[in-house]
């Protein structure tokens, strides 16, 4: 953006509450809500309709589709009110009717990063934390404390339990529910999501290298490989990675640090 302050343009039907703040270029269309200690980054454009609850913070550039519901009360028995909020990267894309819910931890804020895609009646529960450039097409619920790791794609009216965490760069085919973790790089599906194999397409254009992506695929075929324990084959991708191959070793501590356990492929029925 250009350097130049321009002030921000807030419709006659719209509501902004004298103590939001907001930045330079800033749109605020007809009907929108924008309470106390909101927050909008420079160029950010609040759609008609929109409604941004306190402690709301967008960053730049970020557009709010029509209907959309930032920092709303988290549905869970356990919020007895107090302070919290949702933060929003940097040019990020929030579309029409999309919620995202402030925590119900006090002092906590519910993280959507940069460069994100979060498409039409999409949901974002409280203390969610999705990283940069992550993209939730239609209709995508996520329960509380779920992640998402950068680049990761969900497609449309995937449905995520609680707490489960979705690896970087992985592509989570449509109507699928996410009840364990699902390791990054890999493309999973189905009722429960497992994965089929890699992400290879989205591994490319993150810009791996051809020697890179042969490691992932090593790395894949021992993970879910039928000798001896998964620790003994975690130990061993670790002991055989080559050195610098980054993928493979957050490969390695995504699967050592999951609470929930991974979801692992189906097996097929061995023959006699």
């Amino acid at each position: 953006m250009s350097d130049e302050q321009v002030s921000p343009r807030v419709d006659s039907a719209a509501r902004v509450h004298p103590d939001a703040q907001l930045g330079s270029g800033v749109t605020v269309a007809m009907g929108a809500i924008v309470e106390a200690d909101v927050v909008l980054g420079q160029g950010s454009e609040i759609g008609p309709n929109a409604i941004l609850y306190s402690g709301t913070v967008v960053g730049d550039e970020v557009k709010v589709g029509p209907g959309a519901v930032l920092g709303g009360t988290p549905q869970d028995l356990k919020f007895q009110g107090g302070a919290s909020g949702v933060v929003i990267g940097n040019r990020t894309v929030v579309r029409e009717y999309v919620t995202i819910h402030r925590c119900v931890e006090s002092g906590e804020n519910t993280i959507v990063g940069s460069d994100c895609l979060l498409m039409a009646t999409s949901h974002v529960a409280h203390e969610c934390v999705l990283g940069d450039g992550v993209i939730l097409a239609n209709g995508v619920m996520m329960a509380g404390h779920a992640t998402v790791g950068d680049g990761a794609f969900l497609s449309g009216y995937v449905v995520v339990h609680q707490f489960a965490r979705i690896g970087r760069l992985a592509m989570v085919s449509g109507a699928s529910t996410v009840r364990q973790d699902i390791i990054p790089f890999c493309v999973a599906d189905g009722h429960p999501a497992r994965p089929k194999g890699l992400n290879v397409v989205g591994i490319r254009r993150a810009g791996t290298s051809p020697e890179r992506l042969r490691d992932l695929k090593r790395a894949y075929r021992t993970l879910f490989g039928h000798d001896g324990t998964l620790d003994r084959r975690l130990t061993e991708l670790s002991e055989n990675s080559r050195e610098g191959v980054s993928e493979v070793s957050e490969l390695v501590e995504f699967v050592r640090t999951s609470d929930r356990g991974i979801a692992r492929p189906r097996r097929r029925p061995r023959l006699s």
